[in-house]
């Protein structure tokens, strides 16, 4: 059974909130609900740690290219989950100016998930292996999904909002920070340069430098 129902969305970045059309998601297909949680929240720690890896100076800048989507690496796994969420850019559009929308889309998409289990019994039952046969059964069920569900909603939705307001300054300030990662490297290159030449100045004769000594000799 396909059950579609409507959320509301808010896409980062922009100035309108839309209705979003939201149904059970094929990242987490045939997965129990323990292994759903668990890929999320990995998932969403695994993101967090790429980008800050970035801003600690450990991943590197291709301070060569031209602008400065090109400077700023995107990061292996915020590609690979963008491809899996239609409403992020894949690449080679996906860049570093959306990896707010990445974040937003898939809690969105994890929020979307739970929220099928809440609309089909027989779904959730699956996810965690309970097989209804019983009234009662079905009843005391439909208690526990209701606040099972509804506490891992607002735990995710809490760890998100958290998330979002440590990163929102630092990412708009991503540019700035990257483009003194490239100054403080290019300095480097030609106090490295400097040297060099420092080096292979004091090699040469120390004749040379004195005025009646030709080149010649």
């Amino acid at each position: 059974m396909f059950l579609i129902f409507i959320t509301r969305g808010f896409l980062i970045g922009g100035s309108l909130e839309r209705f979003r059309t939201c149904s059970a998601s094929p990242i987490f297909k045939d997965l129990s609900f323990h292994d759903v949680t668990a890929r999320y929240h990995f998932t969403m720690q695994e993101l967090t740690e790429e980008r800050m890896r970035l801003y600690e100076g450990s991943t590197p800048l291709q301070c060569d290219a031209e602008s400065m989507d090109d400077v700023i690496p995107t990061g292996a796994l915020a590609r690979e989950v963008a491809r899996s969420l239609p409403d992020v850019p894949d690449w080679p559009a996906f860049s570093y100016r959306n990896f707010e929308l990445l974040l937003h889309e898939f809690w969105r998409t994890y929020d979307c998930h739970l929220s099928s289990y809440n609309l089909d019994a027989n779904a959730y039952a699956k996810a965690q292996g309970i097989h209804l046969s019983e009234e009662a059964i079905v009843s005391n069920i439909t208690r526990e999904r209701e606040f099972v569900l509804e506490r891992e909603r607002a735990r995710a939705r809490a760890t998100f909002d958290r998330l979002m307001n440590v990163l929102r300054a630092s990412e708009k300030n991503l540019p700035v920070h990257a483009a003194l990662r490239c100054l403080q490297r290019g300095a480097a290159d030609v106090r490295n340069a400097l040297s060099l030449v420092s080096d292979a100045a004091q090699c040469l004769p120390a004749r040379l430098g004195q005025p009646e000594t030709s080149l010649r000799q």
